[in-house]
């Protein structure tokens, strides 16, 4: 289907917790998806979240910057936060090509100096008939789907409910889930009318109508079989099969653009058909099973999923070790063999009331997309499952009728690209000084050290796709003819996409996470010193990271300090190219592509055993810019003076067995040399531009220091630690250190992601001795 043939995403953002005392962070970390290929969507580089209040207006915005389908970091709850709730909204630019709303929603509560009031309860509810399928037929078997929620849209337990004609004759019962939701069975007759008589727990009786049913139609329905199978049946009235005959319909099974077809004739003088399908044969996770007329006009649809293969993976968490104030944890995981995980990872008291999230990854990948409305607690549909939990889920689709893609869009016309996948930013600039030409150039310095030449024109200039973090300082000089630099009046505007100003049908959750007992004793300052910080250890993986140096202008990693050569302008004159410093230290090098062969830089160790076969000469590992070369390409005749610096190691020891070639490491230049003196002597010719927009820094995690690890307050609001991002090994397991609490348990909130797109949702208790 051409309406799906631009790729669809999914964003799913991990909060460390749900309810913040004012002055504490809000630790993120953000899972991006692709939908059609179920894998991480890494073409996405930017996400724009945005804080709305209760009302849905938006109070702040910010922007994160994603790699490879990850992102991370962290909001200041700053004193300007009222008590109350909010609403955090994430989404890509690329989201606003659809006409479906993809952006990521979930509500947090905020707890200030004043204590948040709780609405008055009002014992009102409001009932819903739905057929499954979308349509209720007279004279012919249906299956009604039913839905009673109250004002906040929380789903009712009901005591009993009746269904009665007109006659005042019974002839269906039913009762709902905790979410409200129910069915029964039922056979309108032609000219009946039906009311249904609801009795609550709190004494009270309600009396709903039935809508009236088509005297014309066809019914779908689905049930499963067992675990592996399942049953489609059709069902019409006699009115109907006059009519259609033996006319052929379709039912299509898709999602997402992936789709099977299966003709349907009903059997003359029947007025039902059915099939039994395979589990195997549908589409892991969400299926929509729509039904086509012979003029190919869609007629009836039923949601379905399928947990065939789906949701196997499982976390064990233990501790290791306990010393001094620390605890070492280990974290394994089960039932994913393809792909090393990549995890976050939540650690808060047991008795935690603070972690209350309606969406887990499992939901938002593999059910928000595809239903219409709000869904109450759909993570709960993917916690050990279990065959209650299942039918709960198929009772839920049963209710929900049509899918969220409107077939009257579909039909159409597919999407139009009008929005394009964010790579940056672009900073454009005004110099406001006179006498400037075109032969000028504007030197730009990043925080990294690296430059580069602008054009000017019209005064104007621009850089693009740049990833500008917040607070952090660009340096600007002036580059004349001949190369003398001073400080120019620059104006800079930063272009970020958009985001509403307000949202809609957002939760209207009731406030129950406050009560008149405790609301006095939740102030941020009682619970907190907001002076006093404590630094937790960093995640420990499988290899440490490598501490760098500045030397010479050059990052470079610690151990290495001190033999690192500097390129002199001697060293240029003598080597043009960086390949022929490589050739003068003993190398073979060759810069042609030749037959045969598909690299256009080759370089091996000369070795006596080279005269007769090329294929033993060992290959060095070259390192640019600290970066390992898995292609040797991208030295192609590079200029020696675009290096800073050069080291070159045969013997290669510290690489191991895969050193045997030595190893290269080259430095580029940040800086052109003609200009470091002028940067370092002085900086009056240097205007510095500190940005107040831009991409949210990625900080490392700490804690506050709690006034007591062992009151009430931090038991039902505390924070022990967070790991945004947890890589697993190859044996599926990792460890870290978190602070010892002195908690006799603690709870762990995992999701995660790896790069096949198997997913991770977990929640254990660790019983600490």
């Amino acid at each position: 289907m051409k309406y799906f043939e631009l790729p669809r995403e999914s964003v799913f953002v991990h909060l460390n917790k749900s309810t913040y005392i004012v002055n504490e962070e809000i630790w993120l970390k953000g899972y991006i998806y692709d939908r059609h290929n179920s894998k991480p969507f890494r073409q996405s580089s930017t996400a724009h979240l945005g804080i709305y209040d209760a009302n849905g207006k938006r109070i702040r915005d910010y922007l994160f910057r994603a790699k490879d389908g990850f992102f991370n970091g962290n909001i200041e709850i700053d004193s300007t936060f009222p008590s109350g709730d909010y609403y955090v909204r994430t989404s890509t630019n690329w989201m606003k090509n659809f006409e479906e709303d993809d952006s990521f929603i979930q509500k947090i509560v905020i707890l200030n100096e004043e204590p948040i009031t709780k609405p008055a309860l009002v014992d009102k509810y409001h009932v819903q008939f739905m057929p499954e399928g979308g349509n209720l037929i007279e004279n012919a078997p249906n299956v009604m789907g039913v839905k009673i929620v109250d004002d906040y849209g929380f789903g009712v337990d009901i005591l009993e409910g009746s269904i009665f004609d007109t006659n005042n004759v019974q002839v269906a019962r039913f009762s709902t889930s905790i979410f409200g939701l129910g069915k029964f069975n039922f056979n309108p007759r032609k000219g009946m009318e039906y009311i249904a008589k609801i009795k609550f727990s709190n004494g009270s009786v309600q009396t709903s109508t039935i809508q009236k049913a088509e005297p014309m139609g066809i019914s779908l329905s689905v049930k499963n079989v067992d675990d592996e199978r399942l049953i489609i049946s059709l069902i019409t009235n006699s009115a109907t099969k006059e009519y259609i005959q033996d006319k052929p319909f379709n039912l299509l099974i898709h999602r997402d653009g992936n789709a099977n077809r299966i003709p349907i004739i009903f059997p003359k003088n029947e007025l039902f058909v059915s099939k039994i399908l395979n589990k195997d044969v549908l589409i892991a996770g969400m299926n929509i099973l729509t039904l086509f007329d012979p003029n190919g006009k869609p007629i009836a649809e039923r949601l379905v999923f399928n947990h065939l293969n789906l949701l196997e993976g499982k976390v064990e968490v233990n501790k290791l070790s306990t010393k001094g104030d620390s605890l070492k944890i280990q974290i394994k995981v089960l039932g994913l063999n393809n792909g090393k995980q990549n995890l976050s990872v939540s650690v808060l008291p047991s008795s935690t009331i603070s972690y209350n999230h309606q969406h887990s990854i499992y939901s938002t990948f593999y059910l928000k997309p595809y239903v219409k409305g709000i869904i109450e607690n759909p993570s709960y549909y993917f916690k050990e499952i279990t065959a209650k939990k299942k039918n709960d889920l198929d009772l839920l689709l049963l209710t929900q009728g049509w899918s969220k893609y409107d077939w009257s869009d579909i039909l159409k016309s597919p999407p139009n690209q009008f929005y394009e996948f964010e790579n940056g930013v672009d900073l454009e600039g005004t110099i406001n000084s006179t006498g400037i030409s075109s032969e000028d150039k504007l030197l730009l310095s990043f925080p990294d050290n690296k430059s580069i030449y602008l054009d000017i024109l019209n005064n104007r200039f621009l850089v693009q796709k740049y990833f500008p973090v917040k607070g952090e300082q660009l340096n600007f000089a002036l580059i004349s003819k001949n190369e003398k630099l001073t400080k120019p009046n620059i104006n800079l505007n930063v272009r970020f996409g958009e985001i509403p100003d307000r949202i809609k049908n957002i939760w209207k959750e009731k406030a129950e996470v406050v009560n008149e007992n405790t609301s006095v004793e939740m102030k941020g300052p009682d619970l907190i010193y907001l002076d006093n910080t404590i630094s937790l250890n960093e995640v420990t993986v499988v290899d440490d990271k490598i501490k760098t140096v500045i030397e010479n202008n050059v990052f470079i990693p610690k151990y290495l300090k001190g033999k690192v050569t500097e390129v002199t302008e001697d060293i240029e004159f003598s080597f043009p190219l960086i390949s022929d410093i490589i050739r003068s230290r003993g190398y073979y090098v060759r810069e042609e592509l030749t037959w045969g062969s598909t690299d256009r830089v080759i370089i091996r160790v000369r070795t006596v055993q080279s005269f007769d076969s090329k294929r033993s000469m060992p290959v060095p590992v070259i390192y640019l810019d600290n970066v390992r070369l898995t292609s040797f390409d991208l030295l192609y005749r590079m200029p020696t003076n675009e290096v800073e610096g050069f080291l070159i190691d045969k013997t290669g020891a510290r690489e191991g067995i895969r050193g045997s070639g030595g190893v290269i490491r080259i430095y580029t230049r940040r800086r052109p040399r003609d200009l470091d003196a002028q940067f370092d002597k002085s900086d009056e010719n240097i205007l510095k531009y500190e940005l107040r927009e831009g991409f949210e820094p990625v900080k490392k995690f700490y804690t506050p220091k709690y006034s007591s690890y062992l009151s009430d307050e931090f038991e039902n609001f505390g924070t022990i630690h967070w790991v945004p991002d947890l890589k697993i090994n190859d044996n599926g397991v990792a460890t870290f250190k978190i602070l010892n609490t002195l908690q006799k348990d603690i709870s762990f909130f995992i999701e995660g992601m790896n790069a096949d797109g198997n997913l991770i949702s977990w929640e254990q208790n660790l019983l600490i001795n």
